[in-house]
């Protein structure tokens, strides 16, 4: 009997060591056949430690493919802390280190010997000092692949393009804002390791590459864009300007493609180097034309008109007397010809920018009305193109608005807008009636040429309809042609324009002789290529005189870069005015290209073939200039040429002062009501 029971123990053993071997195996087989790839990942992640090797960003480039920023390789010196300790050369090789990277030996000890799996030393260093680390030697001590943003042109672009910090992420500007896009995706080089942290010997080593980020293709023309930064420096170096002898304290060039909102160009100064960023004061990375804001002046008038147009409250053939002053509330705004212009029509109101005229075209809208194409056109927020900071401007409280607000506003004053603003706005006016959101990317394109994100223009609203646009073109035209905006003037192309004339404010008062100066033009007039807006801050004259002839050498080089012919039935000089006549305009030509050159090789090339050279930086040899190579402009134009390591940063010249005076002015004392009438004697009474 016990014999039985011990068997029928035993038989129960077996049979429950056998339930568990089954299961035992069971459980095995799922684990080495189900969850051993997983598993072989977390033991791969213990043995094994990645050094990152930083992908490269991906290109910024122009419409047309040029390389305005890149990446080129770098080198980065990195620690393995555990085998640095274990080889006891701390001291020895945070010395050595220290020598070459040029940097503090007691940080560099305390960065090698971290209680860290990986420490990297220091970032992007050069070529030779890398070369020379890597014969040393030095244990724990290696050498990764890196890279470094570079920006050939220098100083073209900046304010769009931003800069990148020692890590490659974006910090201003496209960099920043596009980001994502241009971050590729880093890559790593693996090696086993011991559970001691030391690199086992001959353990098999594994490379990750990185993948590159995408190109991001903008909108803007390089060559366009150096049109209006040569112009610039032009103006901050007294280049044929009557100033004076006074440097403006900012100046802006936007030019814009009005049928679809695409810009051309943004440029300003002061300016920076993206290269070497901190080496320039931080207000000189200020984008002024679109986080800046102004009282726009008469250039203003140009919403005005398509408003009361639109509204058929004037007709262009009606007379408008002007006395010379308009009185409301029993303040009397002048006009800012004395005596004022008589009797005229709407379209001559328009020519003579003649503040009455305007204001009356104000008085006949009313509030309501005026209010509803302020905010159709954009003003009072954010056009949304993609730059950060941008201003929306202050536009006056409609329910505090008096008539006399009205009338201010209606020739550009009171109001406070953004050079990005205005110009858009007048594009809506230049392009058939419809409002076009500013672009600054045309396309995202893939590390393989695959076109990720393709460009889309964005209609805002139609704000005025196609026939009130064909007429104000015209007015406009007529406006360069026969009035104010001679300056402008192309001979064999149809240009509109409007110049502007602000007073500036300071402490509740105006201060006199420093005026805001401003042109905006677009051409051809009756199917615009271009739209070109420029502002000059700090100027002891007026738009027609100082922004006219910047806004006349843009628009000509432009419209020949762009393949725009002379219209043959176009007028071949203004009208006179004041008795000023126009010199005609040159034949185009090819600028040569010098880079490279010696000084005195490169400046007898280009006067060879016609052009005027300024000289900036130091150095022996030219590493840039302006217009660049191939670009075609008007002969006789003046080509900037970069020395040495300095190119790009302009040194300031004495303005070259004209001493003489010149009649063909408007709109000379314009007013706010925010400050006291009384103040302004020369256009109220």
């Amino acid at each position: 009997m016990q014999l039985l029971i011990l068997r029928k123990r035993i038989a129960l053993l077996l049979v429950l060591c056998s339930i568990f071997f089954v299961v035992l195996i069971v459980r095995l087989g799922y684990v080495q056949l189900r969850e051993g790839p997983f598993l072989k990942n977390l033991a791969d992640e213990e043995h094994f430690r990645g050094v990152p090797v930083a992908a490269k960003r991906g290109n910024i480039e122009d419409c047309n493919g040029n390389i305005l920023a890149m990446s080129v390789s770098a080198e980065t010196v990195y620690a393995i802390p555990a085998e640095v300790r274990k080889s006891g050369r701390q001291e020895e090789i945070a010395a050595l280190l220290a020598d070459w990277l040029e940097m503090d030996k007691a940080a560099v000890l305390q960065r090698i010997t971290k209680w860290s799996s990986i420490e990297y030393v220091k970032k992007k260093i050069p070529v030779e000092v890398a070369k020379v680390i890597k014969e040393a030697n030095l244990p724990g001590i290696g050498i990764v692949e890196d890279s470094t943003r570079f920006y050939p042109n220098g100083p073209l672009a900046a304010h769009i393009l931003g800069f990148t910090g020692i890590d490659s992420q974006g910090l201003e500007g496209i960099e920043f804002s596009r980001d994502k896009e241009l971050t590729g995706i880093p890559g790593s080089i693996l090696t086993e390791y011991g559970a001691n942290g030391i690199k086992i010997p001959g353990a098999e080593q594994d490379f990750i590459p990185p993948i590159q980020g995408n190109t991001v293709r903008l909108t803007i023309d390089k060559n366009i864009q150096a049109f209006a930064e040569r112009e610039l420096a032009k103006i901050m170096a007294g280049q044929g300007v009557n100033m004076e002898g006074k440097i403006p304290k900012s100046a802006s060039i936007l030019a814009m493609e009005p049928s679809t909102g695409r810009m051309l160009a943004i440029a300003s100064v002061p300016t920076f180097d993206p290269n070497n960023y901190r080496d320039f004061p931080p207000e000189s990375r200020r984008i002024i034309a679109i986080q800046n804001g102004y009282e726009p002046g008469s250039t203003f008038k140009i919403i005005t008109l398509a408003a009361a147009l639109e509204e058929k409250v004037i007709k262009p053939t009606e007379t408008f007397t002007d006395p010379g002053a308009y009185t409301i509330l029993g303040k009397r705004v002048r006009c800012w010809k004395a005596g004022g212009h008589g009797t005229q029509t709407m379209v001559e109101v328009a020519e003579n920018s003649c503040n009455p005229g305007f204001i009356e075209m104000g008085q006949r809208l009313g509030m309501d009305r005026f209010y509803k194409y302020l905010t159709a056109f954009g003003f009072g927020r954010k056009t949304g193109i993609e730059m950060s900071g941008e201003a929306k401007g202050i536009i006056a409280n409609k329910k505090k608005a008096t008539a006399l607000d009205l009338a201010t506003m209606s020739i550009g004053q009171t109001n406070n807008v953004t050079p990005i603003q205005l110009l858009t706005a007048v594009c809506a006016v230049a392009n058939g009636g419809v409002l076009m959101k500013p672009q600054l990317v045309q396309e995202i394109i893939a590390s393989d040429g695959r076109v990720l994100v393709p460009f889309k223009k964005q209609e805002v609203g139609r704000v005025i309809s196609k026939e009130t646009s064909e007429l104000e073109c015209e007015i406009l035209e007529s406006v360069v042609t026969n009035g104010t905006g001679r300056r402008a003037f192309l001979p064999g192309y149809r240009v509109a324009g409007k110049t502007g004339t602000a007073q500036k404010v300071a402490n509740g008062r105006y201060i006199q002789g420093e005026y805001v100066a401003s042109f905006v033009s677009f051409a051809p007039a009756d199917n615009p290529r271009i739209a070109i807006l420029v502002v000059i801050d700090g100027v002891p004259f007026y738009g027609g005189v100082v922004a006219g002839p910047v806004v006349q050498a843009v628009m000509l080089d432009s419209l020949k870069y762009l393949g725009v012919k002379p219209d043959y039935s176009a007028p071949l000089a203004p009208k006179p005015m004041y008795g000023l006549e126009f010199p005609p305009v040159k034949e185009a030509a090819v600028v040569p290209s010098v880079l490279g050159y010696s000084v005195g090789d490169a400046e007898a090339a280009l006067k060879k073939a016609g052009f005027k050279v300024i000289v900036e930086g130091k150095g022996s040899s030219v590493v840039d200039q302006i217009p660049h190579g191939d670009a075609k402009v008007e002969k006789g134009s003046t080509v900037i040429l970069y020395l040495g390591s300095e190119a790009g940063q302009p040194t300031l010249a004495p303005w070259i002062v004209e001493n003489r005076s010149d009649p063909d002015v408007e709109a000379i004392k314009e007013l706010s009501p925010r400050i006291p009438l009384s103040e302004n004697p020369r256009l109220l009474e």
